[in-house]
């Protein structure tokens, strides 16, 4: 499932778009203002697809949210307004917005402008990065611990196959390590987190170990 952050100080709006995503297997979180959107994108930040930005907005508006995030971050970005001046779209784009619509607008509109800037009809697009030891998750690079990468890598060279704790602690952290097996667990919790977090791709076999579905 793509996930969506969608910053607008209207409740209304909010809630329309996050209703009609919903039908195509797109969850939305919201934010009133760009303050609680940075602060929502920074502990969401490896799980959200694209922010869909409101340009006026109290405490901090769209245009030095996009700013913020663009310092951290190159998550596709669609601005709204409801001017039409085009020192508006300029600056949005300036600062790092990738599209901009103008109030009030089509949400069919708004969906091709979503399926433009992230693969909506290819729920696996998921690529392993060996030169850069990251993941790739909807054109978006993700970055990984030496550990998460090490068990992607993994699970990428078996897909479909049951692999025990066992096999990946060998694998991952050697045959020599006498640690507890837990630490497995631990990580795949992150991973999850980062790319996983409806266990799309990896599903536990219980009392066993994983399986990375491809």
């Amino acid at each position: 499932m793509f996930k969506i952050l969608i910053v607008e100080d209207e409740s209304s709006i909010r809630t329309i778009i996050s209703k009609y995503l919903s039908k195509y297997d797109i969850k939305c979180i919201e934010a009133e203002n760009g303050v609680k959107a940075l602060d929502l994108f920074i502990k969401n930040k490896d799980s959200i697809d694209l922010i869909i930005m409101d340009v006026m907005m109290p405490e901090m508006n769209g245009i030095e949210c996009t700013k913020k995030v663009r310092k951290i971050s190159d998550v596709p970005i669609i601005m709204l307004t409801a001017k039409s001046e085009d020192e508006d779209e300029i600056e949005g784009l300036e600062v790092g917005a990738n599209d901009f619509i103008t109030k009030p607008f089509n949400l069919e509109v708004l969906l091709l402008r979503i399926k433009k800037l992230i693969n909506l009809d290819n729920k696996n697009d998921l690529e392993l990065i060996k030169e850069q030891r990251c993941i790739r998750k909807n054109g978006r690079l993700i970055e990984l611990t030496k550990k998460e990468y090490l068990i992607l890598e993994y699970f990428f060279a078996n897909p479909n196959v049951v692999l025990t704790r066992d096999q990946i602690l060998n694998r991952v952290w050697g045959i020599d390590y006498f640690g507890d097996d837990r630490v497995v667990d631990t990580n795949i919790k992150r991973i999850r987190k980062k790319i996983d977090e409806d266990k799309k791709y990896i599903k536990t076999y219980s009392g066993t170990g994983y399986i990375f579905v491809k």
